[in-house]
């Protein structure tokens, strides 16, 4: 990484290894994150324009890495593939496939039970990004995946202000404690924020 200022801040995923950058030119985080949004942007569109149907978001092991790499596919070669080492974040990389599995098929139960959609959303949220199971994009992939969910069941998606959770902020301090809060048992600012932004 000699000559690339990546400016990372508190509660992020160190980019320790920019092998798999596909973009030439890239040298700060700032330009890093824009061609990032760029990508995401695509997803959105893809996902968010108008009401996903089950067949084109199937929440099952296979889509969570393919909304990953439709994500982040055209800045690094490795999204959407599962971590293979440990990181500052997230589970330990051999449990990631099981939780991830795990987790597609609580999801599927989820309805059943009668849980709120925000609710959902919020324990869908905290739960993809608790595993952690990328290098990198981890946050905006579980609040992508939260909000596919809440389109998916015909409720209003949360307007993250990503520009800012992106960046030292008021709202990224806030977001990141509600996210340690869940750690502790304490889902209610993470519901919270959901609830603000909905």
């Amino acid at each position: 990484m000699d000559g690339l200022n990546w400016n990372t801040l508190p509660g992020d995923t160190p980019i320790d290894d920019v092998s798999g950058l596909k973009l030439k030119g890239v040298s700060t985080r700032e330009q890093l994150n824009f061609a990032e949004a760029q990508n995401i942007l695509k997803a959105s569109v893809k996902y968010l324009a108008r009401r996903p149907t089950k067949r084109s978001a199937k929440f099952d092991f296979a889509w969570l890495l393919k909304l990953h790499r439709e994500m982040f596919g055209e800045v690094w070669q490795w999204a959407g593939k599962v971590r293979t080492r440990n990181l500052n974040l997230g589970i330990p990389f051999y449990m990631v496939n099981q939780e991830l599995q795990a987790l597609a098929e609580d999801l599927a139960a989820w309805n059943q039970f009668g849980h709120d959609l925000i609710e959902q959303a919020a324990r869908l949220h905290y739960r993809a990004v608790s595993i952690h199971p990328f290098l990198n994009g981890n946050g905006r992939w579980a609040r992508m995946l939260a909000n596919i969910w809440l389109k998916l069941n015909r409720a209003d998606i949360i307007h993250w202000p990503e520009e800012t959770i992106g960046a030292e902020s008021e709202i990224r301090s806030e977001y990141i404690a509600a996210v340690k809060a869940f750690d502790d048992g304490q889902e209610g600012p993470l519901l919270e924020l959901h609830r603000r932004y909905g």
